[in-house]
Formats: structure tokens, C-alpha cells, sequence
């Protein structure tokens, strides 16, 4: 995990609900000044591996792209002091054949 994943995930986790990208970057940039990721970080970020390992997921996505919401595995990441780091990966390994 990233300075910029905690970042993401505790704005995520205090608003309450799904955001786009661009609405993420700027509220990081208007908590955290200079030290902020850009927006276009912050969407690299939750398209790959904040989604990848079901941290943030896109609750309206039959809707509308774009919008990311922390997961409950996302929280208990944010709030379990008890949590251990390897809980948090997703075994990616298994493949289709088809």
C-alpha cells in the first residue's frame, strides 16, 4: 500500500460514498496542498490495485463507470489494528481455460 492508497481509502471511507477519480483528487488536494497525488494518480490507483485486491470497488457500474466506493474489506483495512497485511492481497493466480 501507498501513502496515496491511505489517502484515497480514509477520504473514501469518511465521505460514505462512491466518488469519481477526479472528485478524489481534488479533495486530496484540498486536505493534503502540494503533498496531494493528481487526480490521474489517484485514477491509476483505484483502477488497479485498490480494485485488484477488492479494496475500493464501482458500485454503479451497470449505471455509470467511474465511480469508486470503499469495500467493507477497504474499512477493515482503514479500522482493524488486528488485520494482518496478507489478508488484503487476492489470489489472482487461478485462470479461465475455456
Amino acid at each position: 500500500m501507498t501513502k496515496t492508497d491511505q489517502y484515497i481509502l480514509t477520504l473514501l471511507d469518511r465521505v460514505g460514498f462512491a466518488l469519481p477519480p477526479k472528485a478524489i483528487g481534488l479533495g486530496l488536494r484540498e486536505e493534503y496542498g502540494e503533498e496531494a497525488p493528481s487526480w490521474r494518480h489517484v485514477s491509476r490507483r483505484l483502477s488497479g490495485d485498490l480494485t485488484d485486491h477488492g479494496l475500493v470497488n464501482q458500485p454503479y457500474a451497470g449505471e455509470v463507470r467511474g465511480y469508486y466506493a470503499i469495500t467493507e474489506l477497504g474499512e477493515r483495512y482503514l479500522h482493524d489494528p488486528d488485520a494482518k497485511p496478507e489478508e488484503f492481497v487476492n489470489d489472482n493466480t487461478t485462470t479461465e481455460e475455456g
